[in-house]
């Protein structure tokens, strides 16, 4: 049972809010307070808390919340002195001012709450919403201009087809590309507007274009979603597969014919699979290292992923995510976060939330637990073997030659495991390049920051990668003299971003 006292203004709110919570007894000295309660509402009495004879006639000994909040310091403390004598089991609340931050000193109060302090942070929340609400604006005026200059383009041609023949898409085939389905939207006709993720997207940019997808679809415009690379990692793979997600290999679409254009989870030309020639119409990223821009940009490097802007969109927009979407933006975060244990704000924390009650555990399961192909077992292999271990707790290995680089971040995250080992560095070679990947858990190294030093990559405290051209190792046919050259210069750069003497190295396999 939850007893509150004072049922002025804010008082009148907080049972509001809390009736539907538990049974409530509400105590108010003044009984005009109470003249519009229906006597079905909750259980009130009239008189002063102060005294022991009206605390028992509204069950102080059956309470196990209890809220102080009239409008009088002093009466304010009385009551909790007594009713912590009354009850000492019961949670006590209670209400002060800030210039008075003694006046609860020798009482065993839990919680006390500052009312203008209170108004002050609801306040700042709407404040929050009226500018997500006013990005939304902006944004649906974006995403209808693009359906009205699709429309204007459209109406006055006229199809050729024959009867019963659909119109072509924007797409050039329509193969299984990477083991992905790369179908284009779902009437197979070519879509207002293109939706562009980041080179081998992962699940962040995945689940950030589905979402983005379903909000224009609110607005009356079709989109399809393409990608440049490939779907790496069996994870991400098992992700758009299990999802039945919608892509098209972006060297299958003549952008030409698309009205519109937005890029997710990447703000950077850099790595996104078209030159900086096309005009962008909608940029969403958490990335604050790019040098792109759009009509409309929404840009939060604070927040852990993308797909939690996008899921805050969906949720604004009264939009509930279908299991799929909501599965695809949860894992997304999990990833994008390290499952929290990386940079994550509260945002992230909510988002996750949200759609933990949405999304489905079993196919989430079956995303995050693949079957390991033989390639990345093989890699596995040498990555223990191979294994340099400097100053008894970094592990540097080369596993050679390798067709699926993907094996290379599980063989990283595999090594961290070795007990005394704290940070992983495998790299092998691929399409004349050669293919890092590192981990750390040692909270004093950024992983991101030292491949940024020593090959120009990039990523997170705990998890990087990059690729470097072969160059003048690309001559060398004997394997051997290739792993020795290529071993010693990946180790040479790794440890100067170190810091690391090289003499402090511990040999330690035969290959």
């Amino acid at each position: 049972m939850i007893i509150v006292i004072g049922y002025g203004t804010f008082g009148r709110k907080v049972v509001n809010n809390t009736k539907a919570i538990d049974k409530i007894s509400v105590i108010d000295s003044n009984a005009v307070v109470f003249e519009s309660v229906e006597e079905a509402e909750f259980n009130f009495i009239v008189g002063d808390a102060t005294d022991e004879t009206i605390l028992n006639k509204a069950g102080i000994k059956d309470a196990d919340t209890v809220i102080v909040l009239t409008n009088e310091r002093e009466t304010n403390k009385k009551i909790a002195k007594l009713v912590s004598k009354l009850n000492p089991k019961a949670y006590l609340i209670v209400r002060n001012i800030v210039q008075y931050p003694d006046l609860y000193s020798g009482i065993e109060v839990h919680k006390i709450i500052y009312p203008v302090d209170c108004a002050a942070h609801e306040i700042l929340l709407e404040i929050e919403k009226s500018k997500l609400r006013r990005k939304l604006i902006d944004l649906e005026e974006i995403v209808k201009d693009i359906k009205k200059r699709y429309n204007s383009k459209t109406s006055n041609i006229v199809p050729s087809k024959s009867k019963g023949e659909k119109y072509s898409t924007g797409s050039k085939d329509n193969n299984v590309i990477n083991g992905i389905d790369a179908s284009k939207s779902d009437d197979n006709k070519l879509a207002p507007c293109l939706i562009i993720m980041h080179n081998n997207p992962d699940p962040d940019s995945i689940a950030s274009a589905m979402a983005l997808k379903t909000i224009m679809m609110k607005w009356g415009v079709s989109s399809d979603i393409a990608y440049g690379g490939k779907i790496g990692f069996d994870e991400n793979k098992a992700m758009v597969n299990l999802l039945g997600v919608k892509l098209t290999p972006i060297d299958n679409i003549d952008i030409s014919n698309y009205e519109g254009v937005a890029v997710v989870d990447t703000s950077s030309s850099k790595i996104i699979p078209i030159d900086t020639t096309y005009k962008i119409d909608i940029l969403l990223d958490h990335h604050n290292n790019g040098d792109l821009t759009a009509n409309y940009m929404d840009i939060r490097p604070d927040i852990g992923a993308t797909a939690t802007i996008l899921t805050e969109y969906l949720s604004h927009l009264n939009i509930v995510p279908k299991q799929k979407l909501a599965t695809a933006l949860y894992y997304a975060i999990c990833t994008d976060t390290n499952y929290f244990k990386r940079k994550t704000s509260k945002k992230d924390f909510d988002a996750a939330g949200y759609l933990q009650d949405l999304m489905d555990p079993k196919t989430l399961d079956l995303i995050e637990n693949p079957d390991m192909d033989t390639e990345s077992m093989e890699a596995l292999a040498r990555a223990i073997t191979n294994r340099n271990i400097i100053k008894n707790n970094i592990a540097l290995s080369y596993v050679g030659h390798i067709k699926n680089r993907d094996a290379l971040p599980k063989a990283a995250d595999f090594l961290l495991k070795m007990e005394g080992i704290t940070t992983t560095y495998v790299f092998g070679i691929s399409e004349n390049k050669i293919h890092i990947s590192a981990r750390t858990k040692d909270l004093r190294i950024d992983i991101g920051e030292i491949m940024r030093t020593a090959f120009g990559g990039g990523g997170h405290q705990s998890s990087a990668a990059t690729s470097i051209d072969l160059g003048i190792f690309e001559s060398v046919s004997d394997k051997k003299s290739l792993k020795n050259l290529v071993e010693e210069a990946i180790k040479t750069r790794i440890l100067e971003a170190m810091g690391i003497d090289e003499t402090d190295s511990t040999k330690k396999y035969e290959e």
